[in-house]
């Protein structure tokens, strides 16, 4: 049995997690040939070597035309996944990141999922973070999802709706319940991108003493 084990002592985000499966083995350019059957125009996926404290990884960025729009909603980015030529496997776990993020969402502003409009996970970099992952994933045929306490990070982040103390509310919904950790750093360490991954894809979630036999 294959198990993935995602460690995040540093948090998560949506290009993070792209770039850390593109160090285990993911194809850089099967990767952007099977992201193209999402079949849409208007960014890049830039991934380039980067060090943090003498450690080597993997940094993705995406880069978009920034006449894009950053606001969708729910049905418009269902649309896009589900006519795109995306495998059906794909299609339907991208989409299930995508409507976890909307059931968070309409439950801090008390409405309903097919109201809510996505701002910064709405944009097509966010999109493209997602879906990229999703088929990252899908291409390492994993039997069972493994996670650490995650590290949220502290300080305040800058969003649509103004400032407000990191984590963002959509992230701390996403996570109830998940073994966490707070203040490691003075910002935004997992954000509600990288926090819907895992809530929607991590079989189980260690505590550190359980998570100690992966270090």
């Amino acid at each position: 049995m294959s198990v993935l084990y995602y460690d995040c002592f540093a948090g998560i985000s949506g290009d993070m997690h792209l770039g850390a499966l593109l160090d285990l083995g993911v194809d850089y350019d099967e990767l952007i040939l099977e992201l193209a059957g999402l079949g849409v125009e208007g960014y890049g996926v830039q991934a380039t070597r980067a060090s943090r404290k003498g450690v080597f990884g993997t940094q993705v960025r995406v880069v978009t035309d920034p006449n894009q729009s950053t606001h969708r909603d729910l049905r418009q980015i269902e649309a896009i996944i589900g006519g795109s030529s995306l495998r059906e496997s794909v299609r339907g776990r991208a989409i299930a990141v995508f409507r976890r993020l909307a059931e968070v969402e309409a439950h801090i502003h008390d409405t309903t999922p097919d109201r809510i409009h996505f701002h910064e996970v709405g944009a097509l970099d966010a999109i493209v973070d997602i879906v990229g992952g999703v088929i990252a994933l899908d291409r390492l045929h994993v039997d069972r999802v493994l996670c650490s306490p995650v590290e949220l990070g502290g300080g305040m982040v800058h969003c649509a709706h103004g400032v407000l103390p990191a984590p963002a509310p959509a992230t701390l919904e996403l996570l109830k319940g998940v073994p966490v950790k707070l203040g490691t750093v003075p910002f935004e360490a997992t954000t509600p991108t990288g926090a819907a991954l895992l809530a929607t894809f991590v079989d189980e979630f260690l505590d550190d003493k359980n998570a100690e036999k992966f270090k």
